[in-house]
């Protein structure tokens, strides 16, 4: 086998430089999901449970374009006789390639560009190959950031890669070690995912599986019972799940869900295997009877199917995320948990591994057609063959007794969150976590040196911009004590409050934000505006938003700009909107900024504007985002209005209208 750093080349682009404000968590952290009443009982554990937003400490990467540029991507290259696999540690260990060499083909939906997306926990996402996402629900806080990776030698004197990194947020550890022996035939990926806690902490893990998607694709797992995605109707409002039994969910009005071509809208189903099924699988075969499989010990047991939907919307996102008819794909996804809105726990100081297996799968294609259950049991024998169960198990042995081994030198940094919490815990005479693996301290370049100096009684400096934010729990107590000291600093009371809101502890904090936006802290009357905003109360987060962009005077970051055009937007002060959005010189009219300006300007039917912003080439719009779409709406109603001589009304707006293709994001 061999294993070599690379360099990959693709147009496309890198996030830029990271947001500076706070995106506090939700309130609401349980969520109260619906369903349908056709639950079994175990369906319900954990359902809804710490799936509310959260971001910090981790800041946004909200700072993209839709550059078609050449991008150079260090990556690390496994191969051997049978499969080649090209990783990305740099962007958060992505799987970008498996391609087999027998067949002379690629197994995952490999992108033809890097185009970068609103989608991630963190903003910044990408599609194509396999991500592994852990820590908090949806697309992980390293989707766009790199990972600690090294060379490990095994027992046997072969070498594997493994990729490494400290999850803030759960304050967990999670590894990926990635074994490619002479002979293999797939790729095994042992995951070990620690909890650095004393006490029993959320779960969530998720491997998410790009294949390519034709007319023909279908997908099979080790049962036939799955949680389907209830009909959605209202953007941002997830409709809950149902149990059914595939191949036709309710949903699908009589169509085979298991073609996921067939699918009109963007959904989701989730195969529920049982928890004692030896070796979970699932399979996305094409009608020729090949394809792509994996396989896994347990406790990843769940297995997922998602689709963009056949409709407009769904195929122009697909578009939007690669090369115009170069982007069809669905995903195929193993889990912990019986979907992405449930929760596992992991116990205090506690470890959770399984290995995972990746290559590819080829049957008669008599195998794949014909009714679902009839195929399924052809597909499950073929899995069998292919990667017995027993051979599952002795793979992750082999792997599990190679997973405390120490690595070599790093080959790729990660960013050092680990290493400081090590000297966090060091300083309070806590034990630490994970011995095998190396987490450098943070050095006076690193942006989490000035917390290395206040665990050493120093004092975090004024500057212009916030420091890394620093809001675990466990750093509570020193952050108060810090800000309360006579030399404390602006920066040392406002990361304080931010702490203080992420922990529950709003009323503490809103006091010592008032006091620093009297003292000319644009950072946090912004922090304000963001708390009336959580609130819903956009009267007065349009106080605070422009109040923060009057104390900037668009010096410190766009962000102010951006968020003063949205709080007047939302609490529909228009024309004060206009009237700032045209006051803003050119470096602070960012495409997010412009967007709120057009949902401003079509209200005060300033409608050659927003004839412009529909020529612009939106880089951060979410899937199934309306906004534009719905400006798009209004502007119509109002020509014809106008060119019937009348005044507009809001009964005018009809969202029946075929819109045009570039503004559709609509997933249903």
């Amino acid at each position: 086998m061999q294993l070599y750093a690379s360099q990959l080349t693709l147009p496309g682009t890198l996030p830029g430089p990271q947001d500076p404000q706070p995106f506090f968590r939700a309130q609401v952290q349980d969520l109260k999901v619906p369903h349908n009443g056709t639950f079994h009982s175990e369906d319900l554990e954990g359902y809804g449970v710490g799936c509310g937003a959260r971001t910090l400490p981790y800041r946004m990467q909200d700072r993209y374009t839709r550059s078609d540029e050449p991008v150079s991507l260090p990556c690390v290259v496994m191969e051997n006789e049978h499969l080649k696999a090209t990783l990305l540690p740099t962007l958060g260990g992505r799987l970008w390639s498996l391609f087999d060499k027998d067949e002379g083909r690629e197994l995952l939906f490999e992108n033809p560009a890097l185009r970068i997306a609103n989608l991630a926990i963190r903003n910044a996402w990408f599609s194509g190959g396999v991500e592994w996402n852990l820590g908090h629900t949806g697309h992980h806080v390293f989707t766009c950031a790199p990972l600690y990776c090294c060379k490990v030698t095994g027992q046997d004197g072969g070498e594997f890669l493994r990729m490494y990194q400290f999850e803030a947020i759960q304050r967990q550890v999670y590894q990926l070690d990635f074994h490619l022996p002479d002979g293999a035939k797939q790729l095994a990926v042992h995951v070990r995912i620690e909890n650095t806690l004393n006490e029993a902490s959320p779960l969530y893990w998720w491997t998410n599986t790009a294949v390519p998607l034709t007319p023909h694709t279908r997908v099979f797992s080790a049962s036939g019972q799955v949680l389907h995605q209830l009909q959605m109707t209202d953007y941002g409002v997830n409709p809950g799940f149902g149990r059914c039994e595939m191949p036709c969910p309710p949903t699908m009005r009589g169509a085979d869900a298991s073609y996921p071509w067939e699918i009109p809208f963007s959904t989701e189903y989730f195969f529920q295997n049982e928890r004692t099924e030896a070796a979970p699988w699932e399979v996305a075969a094409e009608e020729d009877g090949r394809g792509f499989f994996e396989r896994s010990t347990q406790p990843l047991y769940a297995r997922k199917m998602f689709c963009w939907g056949n409709l407009q919307g769904g195929r122009h996102w697909c578009d939007y995320l690669s090369k115009p008819g170069q982007g069809d794909y669905i995903e195929v996804q193993a889990g912990l948990a019986p979907t992405q809105l449930h929760t596992a726990q992991i116990g205090p100081k506690a470890v959770v591994s399984f290995t995972q297996i990746f290559g590819a799968f080829a049957t008669p294609a008599a195998d794949v057609s014909g009714e679902w259950h009839d195929a399924q049991g052809k597909v499950a024998r073929q899995v069998e063959a292919l990667l017995p169960a027993s051979r599952v198990a002795a793979i992750d042995a082999a792997c599990a007794a190679a997973a405390t081994l120490p690595g070599g030198a790093l080959l790729f940094a990660g960013d050092e969150r680990g290493g400081l919490e090590r000297l966090r815990r060091a300083a309070e005479g806590e034990e630490t976590f994970a011995p095998h693996l190396a987490f450098p301290a943070p050095t006076p370049e690193s942006a989490l040196w000035p917390w290395a100096e206040v665990l050493g009684g120093g004092m975090l400096p004024d500057a212009a911009l916030p420091a890394a934010y620093m809001t675990a729990p466990e750093w509570l107590s020193l952050l108060e004590r810090t800000a309360n000291r006579p030399d404390a600093t602006a920066d040392a009371r406002f990361q304080w409050a931010v702490a203080l809101v992420e922990n529950g502890r709003e009323a503490e904090a809103e006091p010592v934000l008032k006091a620093l936006a009297e003292s000319g802290s644009a950072f946090a009357a912004a922090a304000l505006g963001k708390l009336a905003a959580r609130g819903n109360d956009w009267a007065a987060a349009a106080d605070w938003f422009t109040a923060a962009h009057r104390l900037e005077g668009d010096k410190l970051d766009v962000s102010f700009a951006e968020l003063a055009l949205e709080g007047l937007v939302r609490a529909g002060r228009f024309g004060e909107a206009w009237a700032l959005w045209q006051a803003l010189p050119e470096s602070r009219r960012t495409q997010s900024a412009r967007l709120t300006a057009a949902e401003a300007a079509v209200k005060l039917g300033k409608l050659d504007f927003v004839d412009e912003c529909f020529t612009v080439d939106y880089a951060m719009i979410r899937e199934g985002a309306l906004g534009l779409a719905n400006v798009w709406f209004e502007a119509e109603a109002r020509k014809k209005a106008a060119a019937e001589n009348r005044a507009f009304t809001e009964a005018d707006i009809d969202r029946t209208l075929p819109l045009p293709w570039e503004l559709d994001f609509r997933m249903f």
